[in-house]
Parts: C-alpha cells; sequence; structure tokens
C-alpha cells in the first residue's frame, strides 16, 4: 500500500463544535494524499463524531489514556504512516490548500521543520472580552506554535518528539532540538489555518496561568529564545511595572509610601482584571525561575 504524502495529527479533548470545524477542513484539502489521525480520550460524543467524518476523509482515531497535548502529539506522529507530519490542534480549522502548501516547503531537503500562517476563524469575528483567546502568526517565529507546524518523521524520531514534562513551551522546545540537531526551518505564508476566537472569563484564564511556568525551563535549554523577551528577562513588557508594583506592596507595611510604586502599573494596565493576571503571571514565572534556574520574569 502507497503511504501518504503526508500524516495530520490532532489532539484533541471534549471540544466537538470544534473538532467538527477542523475536520471539515482537513475533509477539504486538495491536490495531496493524506490521513488524518485524531488521538482523544475515547469520550462518546469525539467517538460518534469521528464515526461521521470516516466517509468524507482518511480518519484514523486512536484512543489514548495519556493525558495533555503534548502525549496526545507524540502518539499520533509514532503511528503516522508518511514521511511528514503535520500538527493542528483541535481548535484550528485548515484552509483548503494547506497541506499542499506545506509540503511545498520541504523541497530543499535540508528542510525539517515547516511554519504556515494563523489567522483568528472568520467565524468568529463576534467574539470579544478580556481574555478573547486566539493565535496569529504571519510571519516567521521562533515560538513555533503548534497550531500550523510539518515535521520530518525521522526528525521527530532523532529528537524523540515532544517533551511531555513541559506544561507548556513544548512546541518552541521541539522546534528548536530539531534546529539545533542540524535541521533547517522554513515559513510558507500560503498554508494557513483559522484558529478559533475562544471567550474566556476571568476565572478561567487565570486557571490557565499556571502551566506557564515551564517557559523559563525553555528558555535555560534554548538560550536564544531570551532576544524574544522584553529586555531579556521578562516574558511580557507589562511585567515590568507589574514587579516594581508587587515590590511596593511588599514594602507598604514598612513605608506607605512605597504604594506609589503601584501607580505606574495601574496606569498602563487601567483595567483591574488586567493588573491581577499580570501579578499572577509574575508569581507563576517566579517559581517557574527558581524551578529551572534560570531567571525569566
Amino acid at each position: 500500500m502507497t503511504p501518504p504524502d503526508i500524516s495530520v495529527v490532532v489532539p484533541t479533548v471534549d471540544r466537538l463544535a470544534l473538532l467538527e470545524r477542523c475536520l471539515r477542513g482537513l475533509s477539504r484539502q486538495r491536490s495531496v494524499t493524506y490521513e488524518v489521525i485524531v488521538v482523544h480520550n475515547g469520550q462518546p460524543g469525539v467517538l460518534a463524531l469521528l464515526d461521521q467524518w470516516r466517509h468524507r476523509l482518511p480518519l484514523r482515531g486512536i484512543p489514548t489514556g495519556a493525558k495533555g497535548a503534548s502525549a496526545k502529539r507524540n502518539e499520533g506522529w509514532r503511528a503516522a504512516g508518511a514521511d511528514l507530519v503535520a500538527f493542528t490542534d483541535d481548535d484550528c480549522e485548515p484552509s483548503a490548500l494547506w497541506l499542499s502548501q506545506l509540503i511545498r516547503g520541504f523541497d530543499d531537503p535540508r528542510v525539517e521543520l515547516v511554519q504556515g500562517a494563523v489567522l483568528p476563524h472568520p467565524e468568529d469575528g463576534d467574539v470579544g472580552g478580556v481574555f478573547a483567546r486566539t493565535i496569529e502568526v504571519n510571519r516567521p517565529t521562533v515560538t513555533y506554535p503548534n497550531a500550523n507546524l510539518a515535521y520530518r518523521w525521522e526528525a521527530l524520531a532523532r529528537v524523540s518528539g515532544y517533551d511531555e514534562r513541559l506544561s507548556a513551551g513544548e512546541d518552541t522546545d521541539l522546534a528548536w532540538r530539531v534546529l539545533e540537531s542540524g535541521g533547517q526551518s522554513a515559513f510558507v505564508r500560503e498554508a494557513l489555518v483559522w484558529h478559533a476566537v475562544r471567550p474566556v472569563d476571568l476565572r478561567g484564564h487565570l486557571k490557565s496561568l499556571p502551566r506557564w511556568g515551564s517557559l523559563a525551563e525553555v528558555v535555560r535549554r534554548h538560550p536564544n529564545l531570551r532576544s524574544e523577551a522584553h529586555r531579556r528577562i521578562f516574558w511580557k513588557r507589562s511585567h515590568v511595572t507589574a514587579w516594581l508594583a508587587l515590590a511596593g506592596l511588599a514594602i507598604a507595611p514598612l513605608d506607605r509610601r512605597a504604594l506609589a510604586l503601584l501607580l505606574p502599573h495601574l496606569l498602563e494596565r487601567r483595567h483591574p482584571a488586567l493588573v491581577v493576571t499580570d501579578w499572577v503571571e509574575c508569581a507563576v514565572l517566579a517559581g517557574g525561575s527558581l524551578r529551572a534556574r534560570s531567571l525569566l520574569l
């Protein structure tokens, strides 16, 4: 049996509406032979949805007890039948030429990693809010978000795939391990996927923040990433004044005049929820820095 040109790996949880949109886009791929591998935890809704789509695209479902997207991606690429493996997420919908354009990026045999463009989904234009979440990539990046990447299978095997110990930044870490082991990367703008814009409330946003503590470990492993950090130390520009504000709160019991140190951050962020989330992020990154012995605030 002739292997497909490319295998697509999609890790999923229970976001059925988003997964169906992803499968819709994958069913429209043109000018390429491919297989779709959906790695899931066996929820009845996901199983029923996959059954509905099996006759419309070359689809395989892999049930797993593994938790976390990295573990699912690893199971997916190891089961892939093609020499090229594309990754996207269940909240992404690929455009019709996504795979054919990704493959074009591998014309140079030295290229082992191809990154495509990511834009907010046009169907989600009415989704808003302070913490509305999406991804946008319109030029080559050094962070390599998982929403739109493809690798040579042998490159993934060479570096043992995703590091499942990382709670965030695992996509960046994998890409850089491939590059540091001798691979080259390419960016193909025409290889487009649309990323869902998802509403997130303050509680949900705060619940998601602890995972970013592993970013300090990623930076420790790949020092070139410091060029992305503000002043090579701060994850976000707003964290400069956030740390100043936290220092003011710490000193205030001894000298109330230190509360003036909060003012720059309050003026910069304005929205109380943004002030609070910056402070929580600072605490998360401080803990991650201690564990990794690499400073990222």
